[in-house]
């Protein structure tokens, strides 16, 4: 009887770990899937563009169209003008946009993405100078999910001790009133030994599912190495590039006014801030009360509409320490006017920063953020293409390097090389296969490019 409520035990709790180790990924995956094909509109528990997502699926299921809510991610415009759901014209009520039609994902991706959302927790980030948060979602959700797996860890190794003591407690019982005479130099130990082999095919499924759940996690954590996706740093001024390069349409360059001529894109100093805010003294969110610490750094009297000067007749000024969001390794060679101007790449700001537009403060972008916007209209018009590998990685560099096409009716410089590899068609036979010219057969692989 003990026996088999040990192995009963044994396989509920391999049970338990397997339906939560593919609940969790389920949700990953759902997590995923919002951020390249809904997170551009919607929030999981915030109004946005679109309205909020979690519990969007409870309220179709609740108004009687459970099964129409998966014809509206789809086609939303097909399902709204045949008028037979109730759902899409208080959608549509709420806010008249056109939602993009989302056809490309199935049923199951769909669901998954529900999972996601209505399983979403905002995470309680750590406020830093200015009063913005420093964290980001996608640690704090992983913190979450590990302290979880650590409590269900627990849970389950406490029930199986609890289980194994029993057992041991009962048997001497049993044995002691058989009259049976009890081994006083048996332990826990010996007698777990024993029951290990008895149990010899159940104690192979532990080993091997511990092994299989260790190798996981560690090459997991291994892959993020040196990754640093979703990174916002906390900044001294709230600057929304939402407001700036989305709402107002600044050009990139107008401020990272180096980035097509040096090695870095470079800061903007006060004086570029100041061309501006020399009149517009009032934001739309923050009032006064970030501009003015432009100001403040500028040295600028706003009430006398003139800069401060000491006795020598210098400006007084107080330049602002921004903390760093993009960060290369030191042996990494990385130079931004290769890549932005437009004798050379030619490469859109968005291939490696997203889309900046919708950005408050400045971060690094997530794959899935940049193949989301690729796809769009806008982001194919800029030449984007989709990768596969993490931002700011070597593979990431790699990847493009080798996808990358060169337009070589850019440059004459571009048209000098082409007309030097047709000369040695019989080396270079391979750029014909495809009759295109990438980064990686013009040398973009060798080593000696990025690092020396």
């Amino acid at each position: 009887m003990v026996n088999k409520l040990i192995k009963f035990s044994v396989k509920i709790t391999l049970t338990l770990v397997l339906a939560f180790t593919a609940f969790s990924s389920f949700s990953q995956e759902g997590e995923k899937l919002f951020k390249a094909n809904c997170a551009s509109c919607h929030n999981p528990v915030k109004n946005a563009t679109g309205p909020k997502m979690q519990g969007v699926l409870q309220k179709w299921t609740d108004a009687g169209e459970e099964e129409l809510i998966y014809q509206w991610v789809s086609n939303p415009s097909k399902l709204y003008n045949s008028g037979k759901s109730k759902m899409a014209k208080a959608i549509w009520d709420w806010s008249p946009t056109a939602m993009t039609p989302q056809g490309h994902l199935s049923r199951e991706e769909v669901e998954s993405i529900f999972t996601y959302v209505d399983n979403y927790a905002p995470p309680v980030a750590a406020v830093g100078a200015g009063g913005l948060a420093t964290g980001n979602d996608k640690s704090n959700e992983a913190d979450s999910s590990d302290y979880w797996w650590w409590i269900i860890s627990f849970i389950l190794v406490f029930v199986l001790f609890a289980i194994l003591g029993v057992r041991r407690e009962l048997s001497a019982a049993v044995a002691a009133k058989e009259g049976k005479e009890i081994d006083p130099k048996s332990t826990f130990a010996t007698n777990a030994q024993q029951w290990f082999l008895r149990n010899w095919f159940v104690t192979m499924l532990l080993v091997v599912g511990v092994a299989l759940f260790s190798g996981v996690e560690l090459f997991g954590r291994a892959y993020q190495l040196g990754v640093y996706e979703d990174y916002m740093p906390s900044q001294p001024v709230a600057y929304s590039h939402k407001l700036h390069a989305g709402k107002m349409g600044i050009e990139c360059k107008y401020c990272h006014h180096s980035a097509e001529k040096s090695k870095h894109a470079g800061i903007p100093s006060v004086n570029v801030c100041m061309n501006c805010h020399a009149i517009v003294h009032e934001g739309p969110e923050y009032g006064t009360e970030e501009i003015d610490k432009l100001h403040k750094a500028a040295g600028y009297n706003k009430n006398k509409q003139a800069y401060n000067l000491d006795e020598f007749g210098d400006r007084i000024e107080k330049p602002i320490v921004w903390n760093k969001a993009h960060n290369l390794p030191d042996h990494v060679y990385f130079s931004h006017a290769q890549h932005v101007h437009s004798n050379t790449a030619n490469i859109d700001c968005r291939q490696c920063h997203g889309p900046v537009q919708t950005y408050t403060l400045g971060r690094v972008s997530t794959i899935d953020e940049v193949n989301a916007y690729a796809a769009t209209d806008d982001g194919m018009e800029r030449g984007l293409i989709q990768l596969t590998k993490p931002l700011l990685t070597m593979g990431w560099c790699i990847e493009c390097h080798n996808k990358k096409e060169i337009d070589l009716t850019s440059s004459g410089y571009y048209e000098e090389i082409h007309k030097r590899i047709k000369l040695r068609a019989d080396v270079n036979n391979k750029i014909f296969e495809d009759d295109k010219v990438t980064v990686k057969e013009l040398g973009g692989w060798e080593c000696a490019k990025c690092h020396y």
